[in-house]
Formats: structure tokens, C-alpha cells, sequence
């Protein structure tokens, strides 16, 4: 029954907030070769990040030019896209079929999940089904689909696939952690040998919170001036409110859930990702979600917005998401019934946006290109 359950993503749930700061640790940064090795990792045989990611460069100009050789699940339905500025085609080949060389206990959080290395040197976090609600790996799935659909690339690339159970237990075992160990062999779910989950990218330089985001009452509200130098934060955050409301992201604002990378002199300003969306994509009554009252609270304080975003939400089709959404090896992970009810929340979004537009001015409420 719980196996059944959790195979329907639309099936009602709550969630239990996580503790700030600990619930992203399996997206942190990839351990220097200096760095103490963890249990079961020889850390000095971990690639530098720059070196990862400059392979991943190099091997971009190749595959646009082998994309019609991948598979229509790895290419993606909307073709050639970026994340990090990094080719998607490169990351999704890994995470879709790279060769898994090593695996260890991702700590922090409440759910179950695990660190993974391949062959070529990359990482990535392994997110298995599993009995606990709170950790739905098709959510982190569509979530990613959902962000290449509207064109955002902001949310980690993710990928359906599955391991084997021993592989998982295993690690489980030499992790030193009886409770652990316990735990997976008991609430992990799987097909037969087999355990489906979400393979996801792993961004690397180490993350951080965004400044400023708790502000966005007052930097989205139409009737109080926004500062040139809070634009960029003031759009994001409303890109992102809106993208949360589509998905029913029911736990960003639980605490340390809006994130980007560390700053660098040589990056002093990343992007916000939106990363963490495992408590998303429930269906509720008539569509609007596990938690419809506090959600269009915040959607009503959404009165500034992207013009462009808007146009793709409105462009957004049962055809277009459907096909995006299909194209994850394990095929579409909301389902029709989930599909439906994205594009209801998705009316809900436009109807709010298009009275505010009317009662407060167009050149007020779309404040962003």
C-alpha cells in the first residue's frame, strides 16, 4: 500500500518543516582533494571542481553536435539548454547513465539519501523512493522538467533512475550507523532489486543564503518604492513565488530553502536557484494544493512581476509541459492528474496577476522585462 501511495504524486500530504541549514547538505561543495575523507570516500581521489567542470565544458561543443545520437530522455524535449552555464545534455548523460563508482551516507536532513561519485569525476545525490512522505524524489524530478519548460534553468538538473537495493544497503552498512542502516533497510522501496529515485545534480562551489529574501512582502508590493538596487532581487523573488504557487511548494519558507551559489571574487553575484522542491506537486481540493489558504496568501502579495515570465506562463499548455515532463527516463512523474492541476494553479497565478494589472496599472505590476 505505502508503494502504491507513493507512486501517485498526487496524493495529498503534509510536511514537517525542516531545520534551517540542514535539509540542502546534499548540495553542498565537492571536497577538495585536501579535505578529510569521509567514511568510505578516499578523498584525495576526488577531481578538483574546476577540473570537473571545465571537462564538462570541453565535452559541451561535442554533444550539441552528437545530440540527434542521445536519446530523446537525455536530450530533453526543448532541446539544448544550460544550468550553471554548463551544457544540460552533459549533466543529464551523467546523471542518466554515468557510471556510479562510489556512494556514501548524504547526512543532514530527515529523509534518506546519498552522495555519489562517477566515473568521469562528476557528483551527484541520490534521492531513493522511500516510505517518508516529506522525501517524494518525482517531485525534485518535475520540478527541474517544470523550471527547462518555462525556461528559467534555475533548478538543478534532475533524473530518473534506478540502483540496486544492495548497492544502497551496503553503503548503509559501512556507514557505521546501526540506526541508519536499519532505517534504509526498512524504509527504502523498490522493485524487486531495483530502486527508483532522483538522481540530481550536485552544484558545486558550496551554497549560501540569499541576503535579503524575507523582504519580499515589501519589495513586491506595488505601493512601496523599489530601490534600483534591490530590482534584481525583488524580480527573482517574484519568479520564484510564482513557480512555488504552480508547483504547491509547501516548504520554502520553512527556513535556508532559498539558496545560491557562494560568492567569489570571480562570481560576486550568482543566481538564486530554486532549489529543494521534494514537498511540491500535491493535488488537493479542486486542484489548488496541500495548503490552498496560506498559498494564495502569498500569491496576493505578489503585485510586481516579469512581463517575459508572465508570457510563458501563459504560453504554458497540457501538450507542452506534458511532453517536458515525459521526457524523464521514468517517464512523467506528476501523472495527468497532476498536470491538471499545475495549469489550474497556473489560472489562478494569471487571473491574480491580470486584476492586479487592472486595479493598479500595467506599468506598476509588470516591473520586470
Amino acid at each position: 500500500m505505502i508503494a502504491m501511495a507513493l507512486m501517485q504524486l498526487g496524493c495529498e500530504r503534509t510536511r514537517v518543516p525542516h531545520s534551517a541549514g540542514t535539509h540542502n547538505a546534499g548540495v553542498r561543495a565537492i571536497p577538495s582533494a585536501n579535505a578529510p575523507s569521509d567514511a568510505g570516500v578516499d578523498a584525495a581521489q576526488v577531481p578538483d571542481v574546476h577540473t570537473v567542470i571545465a571537462a564538462a565544458d570541453s565535452a559541451a561543443d561535442a554533444a550539441t553536435e552528437a545530440d540527434s545520437a542521445l536519446p530523446r530522455e537525455i536530450a530533453g524535449a526543448t532541446g539544448a539548454t544550460s544550468f550553471l552555464s554548463i551544457d544540460e545534455r552533459v549533466i543529464l548523460r551523467r546523471l542518466c547513465t554515468g557510471e556510479v563508482t562510489r556512494l556514501q551516507r548524504n547526512t543532514g536532513g530527515s529523509t534518506i539519501s546519498f552522495r555519489v561519485w562517477f566515473a568521469d569525476g562528476g557528483r551527484g545525490l541520490f534521492k531513493p523512493q522511500q516510505s517518508n512522505s516529506v522525501a517524494n524524489f518525482r517531485a525534485e524530478i518535475a520540478a527541474y522538467r517544470m523550471s527547462r519548460a518555462l525556461q528559467l534553468h534555475r533548478t538543478p538538473p534532475s533524473c530518473g533512475r534506478t540502483l540496486p537495493r544492495a548497492m544502497l544497503q551496503q553503503t548503509a552498512d559501512r556507514s557505521g550507523d546501526q540506526a541508519f542502516s536499519e532505517r534504509v533497510m526498512r524504509e527504502i522501496i523498490g522493485r524487486g532489486d531495483e530502486v527508483p529515485g532522483a538522481m540530481i545534480y550536485w552544484v558545486p562551489g558550496g551554497l549560501e543564503n540569499v541576503p535579503g529574501s524575507e523582504r519580499y512582502p515589501d519589495l513586491l508590493d506595488t505601493a512601496r518604492p523599489l530601490a534600483d538596487t534591490d530590482r534584481t532581487l525583488a524580480e527573482n523573488l517574484s519568479t520564484l513565488l510564482l513557480f512555488d504557487f504552480l508547483n504547491d511548494n509547501i516548504d520554502r519558507w520553512s527556513g535556508g530553502n532559498i539558496l545560491r551559489q557562494r560568492t567569489t571574487l570571480q562570481n560576486p553575484t550568482p543566481m538564486m536557484l530554486f532549489m529543494d522542491n521534494g514537498a511540491a506537486f500535491t493535488i488537493g481540493r479542486d486542484n489548488l494544493g496541500a495548503r490552498p489558504t496560506e498559498q494564495a496568501a502569498r500569491l496576493a502579495r505578489v503585485t510586481r512581476v516579469s512581463r517575459s515570465f508572465v508570457a510563458r506562463l501563459r504560453a504554458l499548455t497540457t501538450e507542452s509541459l506534458g511532453r517536458e515532463l515525459r521526457s524523464d527516463p521514468l517517464g512523467s512523474p506528476v501523472g495527468d492528474n497532476g498536470l491538471a492541476a499545475i495549469l489550474t494553479r497556473r489560472d489562478r497565478a494569471l487571473a491574480h496577476i491580470d486584476a492586479t494589472a487592472q486595479s493598479r496599472g500595467e506599468s506598476l505590476v509588470y516591473a520586470f522585462e
